[in-house]
């Protein structure tokens, strides 16, 4: 599904047109323990542009008691045998609540901006990467700064530790006008060496525009 760009949006927020409007959907989440199977999740999102050239996102994730979605709704998907279709009582609990302000940067250096704008537009040599960063405050939890860039219909974000390691990372692409992203968080790994931490998969879901 090719990307309508609104020319009535700020320039900043051009490359996040496609992100932009009313999303919902499913998807999985993994829990901490190993052997637990994972959850369906269920989520509302709302990406809008702001006057001052920047963008609103506001997200409602609940968790279902019920199976999560086969892949590849979850990307994160262990080998385990089918739950039965109707399994759980398909109460709902929130989950996150988040809202926060993305803000588009610079161009990242090293790039031909000549040259993609040359390109035939939509074309992976059409694309250019830029900085981004996203202010988010959940519920009950401290305001984070993730930091990343945006290239075409893909964003990277990763999120800093204290320590200097990336606690976690939030991916999102726009793949036949659907939304799937992916967040990882840093979790102790079983069995490892004392202290030995490791990215691992959080949630994963698949989203359609509303």
């Amino acid at each position: 599904m090719p990307i309508t760009l609104d020319t009535s949006l700020p320039p900043s927020l051009y490359p996040l047109a496609w992100l932009l409007g009313s999303w919902q959907g499913t998807g999985a989440l993994t829990t901490a323990d190993p052997d637990a199977p994972d959850v369906r999740i269920e989520q509302q999102l709302v990406c809008s542009a702001r006057e001052d050239g920047t963008m609103e996102w506001r997200s409602t994730i609940h968790r279902i008691d019920a199976p999560a979605p086969l892949p590849p709704t979850s990307a994160f998907a262990r080998d385990e045998p089918e739950t039965p279709a109707g399994t759980g009582s398909g109460e709902r609990t929130l989950l996150h609540r988040e809202d926060g302000v993305w803000t588009v940067g610079e161009l990242l250096p090293g790039q031909d901006r000549a040259a993609a704008e040359a390109a035939p537009p939509g074309s992976p040599g059409s694309f250019l990467s830029h900085r981004l960063e996203a202010h988010l405050t959940r519920r009950d939890a401290p305001a984070e700064q993730w930091a990343g860039e945006v290239r075409g219909p893909r964003v990277q974000l990763a999120l800093g530790s204290p320590d200097g390691e990336i606690a976690a990372t939030r991916m999102f692409g726009y793949v036949s006008g659907r939304l799937m992203w992916l967040w990882e968080h840093r979790l102790p790994v079983p069995d490892g060496a004392p202290d030995e931490t490791a990215l691992t998969p959080y949630l994963s879901l698949e989203m359609h525009r509303v």
